[in-house]
């Protein structure tokens, strides 16, 4: 299936903050139901023990969904974790409930953060969890680019793969889903219980956005040669795979410096 990148409405800057901040809302909530990380945790722990670092960058985070879980069981294995969510478009209040859960292992910036740009003082292992494929095949270059030109090592997750038979499951199951979740989600407001049953915009816009998702992501053969054309002088270990999922198979890419962080091939 050739990939089509559309647009999503939660990327476009005149999208009200409200409306995208309860789509991200649904998205950490389902990753939480769903629990889509639970057989990459030995992956995630292995990103940082590669690259001698203990702090998570986490790119594009929306609501921070998945991270909950993750933690849970990453804690216990170690202890020293740090998690600092970065966004766009930051969904300030999804971070703070983060962050008092994990009073001392979770942190976020207040200002935008680009991705396509990310400070050299946000230094860790750069994750992007189902955000890459929000990103054009130019900007995804220069995202891997980035982190390769910092000495950062970076994992990249996706949830979903590129085919007509994920086209054809978003387009059964996610309106359920959205109607099954959304009572659960918090905190509560009577704004999304209207426009998710009585004026259908939530489940509309989250529809639209899961299946452009399917389009524009990336197999691991096009995550792979990202990697190569960023890595030219070869001082990066790459690896990318499929892990099973708890719904369906989770692809990544997982790139660190040769040596761990600041090391010379």
């Amino acid at each position: 299936m050739k990939r089509l990148h559309l647009f999503e409405f939660e990327d476009l800057s005149w999208f009200p903050d409200w409306l995208r901040n309860y789509g991200t809302d649904f998205l950490r909530a389902i990753a939480d139901v769903a629990d889509y990380y639970e057989h990459i945790i030995p992956l995630i722990k292995e990103a940082l023990e590669r690259s001698n670092e203990s702090i998570f960058i986490d790119i594009a985070s929306g609501g921070g969904g998945g991270w909950e879980k993750i933690l849970r069981r990453l804690i216990l294995l170690k202890s020293d974790v740090k998690v600092v969510l970065t966004d766009l478009f930051p969904n300030s209040t999804a971070f703070a409930k983060l962050e008092s859960q994990f009073p001392e292992h979770v942190t976020h910036c207040a200002h935008p953060v680009d991705a396509l740009d990310v400070p050299p003082c946000l230094r860790g292992v750069r994750t992007q969890f189902m955000s890459f494929h929000h990103f054009e095949t130019r900007d995804a270059q220069r995202i891997v680019a980035n982190a390769v030109a910092q000495r950062s090592p970076i994992l990249i997750v996706e949830a979903q793969e590129r085919n007509v038979f994920n086209l054809i499951k978003f387009i059964l199951l996610s309106p359920l889903s959205v109607w099954l979740v959304t009572p659960s989600i918090r905190p509560f407001t009577w704004r999304r219980i209207l426009f998710t049953y009585l004026l259908p915009i939530i489940p509309a816009y989250i529809l639209w956005d899961g299946l452009v998702s399917v389009c524009r992501t990336y197999t691991l053969d096009e995550l792979l040669d990202f990697a190569y054309r960023a890595d030219t002088e070869q001082s990066y270990i790459w690896e990318v795979g499929r892990a099973k999922g708890r719904l369906m198979p989770i692809s990544y890419l997982l790139g660190y410096p040769v040596g761990g962080r600041g090391g010379h091939s």
